[in-house]
């Protein structure tokens, strides 16, 4: 048994292999087997295989996108078959673990598949390999006089870091979070997209623009925003940086979420001179500065 790249020169027998399924009526909502041209279009070029036992194939397996859209190119669907008098072999169990392997080392990080609910051994077999159901579409299609239901399922890929979503709250989003808001985004780099919000907006700190730019951070073009603005993001960390908003901070629905506490000192309430004021946002600045280093270390 050998599992290879899916080439012209096994089309032949992939397409006798789809075919059957087609005929199922639980396999595909497809009922005719596409050409060559037309398949080879559909489906992804560097995830598609064939598993052969004595030169001969017996499955197959391909990804086609969700979408063409760019921020749907780490998502993709599977397909997977296996010729009928070769099921219950484990030929099927060998292709998709591998299909799963080779979709990671392409950066992909989500899998989804929709089943027929009757194709209990399709659904069965991408649970094995770590998918979930996460719903089903309800009479979703209509083949040969009937409506048909499809099971989804969706796999999350542990060994790829996508992107993560970070907030950083504060009472008012003018001073700490937003110097939060600068560091981490300066040294997260591509591993994360930083966002700050306040229970309140009380508008950007000029003292907070002036002491980020003395360490080369601009952040003169953010924004004050309230945390009702960022709804429906998936955040994977919520750091709040006051007492204030981490007491009074309404619910955030994020049930996957770590949430952090640190009290800084806030700058802006401090009262003196110039220069007793740019000492005190010099100290916030610091001591943030020295926590979203650690932050970043730590979880990134």
């Amino acid at each position: 048994m050998k599992i290879v790249p899916l080439e012209p020169i096994h089309y032949e027998q992939v397409e006798q292999i789809y075919r059957d399924g087609i005929a199922t009526g639980i396999a595909t909502f497809e009922t005719s087997v596409p050409s060559w041209k037309a398949w080879d279009k559909k489906f992804l070029p560097n995830c598609r295989f064939v598993l052969m036992e004595n030169n001969k194939v017996v499955a197959w397996c391909a990804l086609s996108p969700v979408s063409s859209r760019d921020v749907y190119k780490f998502v993709a669907e599977d397909t997977i078959y296996v010729a009928p008098n070769e099921q219950g072999n484990g030929y099927g169990l060998e292709l998709l673990q591998h299909l799963i392997t080779a979709s990671e080392e392409q950066g992909i990080y989500t899998l989804q598949a929709g089943i027929f609910p009757q194709n209990r051994a399709s659904i069965e077999l991408h649970k094995k390999c770590g998918f979930r159901e996460i719903g089903y579409r309800e009479l979703v299609s209509h083949r040969d006089g009937i409506w048909h239901d499809n099971i989804l399922l969706e796999r999350r890929s542990k060994k790829i870091n996508y992107m993560k979503n970070i907030l950083v709250l504060c009472t008012g989003n003018s001073c700490r979070s937003q110097m939060a808001h600068g560091y981490l985004k300066n040294m997260a780099s591509d591993k994360a997209q930083i966002y700050s919000a306040g229970i309140e907006t009380h508008g950007l700190n000029p003292g907070a623009v002036s002491i980020m730019a003395e360490d080369g951070i601009d952040i003169s073009g953010h924004t004050s925003n309230h945390v009702d603005e960022y709804q429906g993001i998936r955040w994977d960390y919520i750091i709040t940086v006051c007492d204030h908003a981490n007491e009074n901070c309404p619910f955030i629905p994020a049930p996957n979420a770590e949430r952090l506490h640190h009290n800084f000192f806030d700058p802006s309430k401090v009262i003196g001179s110039e220069a007793e004021k740019h000492a005190a946002f010099l100290k916030a600045r610091n001591e943030i500065k020295d926590y979203c280093r650690s932050f970043i270390e730590t979880n990134l």
